[in-house]
């Protein structure tokens, strides 16, 4: 319903018209050629290492570049931004770091625990992405854990809300509500599968 009413009023309001504008966005980033998506693929990476937080971006990247390119570009710059925010933590090992993660425990306890499931699961848990950066940081992680873990965590909820960015500017106001209706079964079947994979695996 929540959905629905949001979509009611993007149609019946001068936000549709603004919202057409990130069609010409995403014109503009095609015409520039391999160019484009890297641009946008740096812009979200500074974005989400500044503190900005990444879904804001799937939807945004939905929109302007479709679905399977805004995945793509999307999920490629939150993984590039939250790793740097994850190296320059792990190196830099200021007593800032240790107080800022240190003051969530259970996010601490789940990913030294679990390991690369942990940080799967860490990217479920609704806090800001820098703090569970900076909690891998503290951890004897490994960098491909790290990342792989990052990777498959942001895809749990990236997916649907990159599918509401591509139908929010569809022509019918049913095809866009049968894509969001899509996205949240989609996004809800992934969160489920995950959890019965990481819960069969710790077994």
């Amino acid at each position: 319903m929540v959905a629905v009413a949001i979509l009611a009023a993007v149609y019946l309001s001068p936000v549709r018209g603004w919202l057409g504008r990130v069609r010409e966005v995403s014109d503009y980033i095609r015409g520039l050629g391999a160019v484009g998506p890297l641009i946008f693929t740096i812009g979200v990476a500074v974005f989400v290492a500044i503190g900005l937080p990444r879904l804001l971006f799937c939807v945004i990247a939905g929109m302007a570049l479709g679905f399977w390119r805004g995945l793509l570009w999307a999920q490629l710059g939150s993984l590039i931004g939250n790793y740097a925010v994850f190296a320059v933590a792990r190196y830099s090992a200021g007593g800032w770091v240790q107080k800022y993660a240190s003051a969530r425990p259970r996010l601490l306890n789940l990913i030294q625990q679990e390991g690369l499931a942990g940080v799967i699961l860490a990217r479920q848990v609704p806090v800001p992405g820098i703090v569970v950066n900076l909690a891998c940081a503290l951890l004897p992680l490994r960098h491909r854990d790290y990342l792989l873990g990052t990777a498959v965590g942001q895809l749990v909820e990236a997916v649907p809300l990159t599918m509401i960015g591509a139908g929010a500017l569809q022509e019918s106001f049913g095809r866009s509500a049968i894509l969001i209706g899509l996205a949240v079964a989609l996004g809800l079947a992934l969160w489920i599968g995950l959890r019965f994979v990481l819960k069969r695996n710790s077994a």
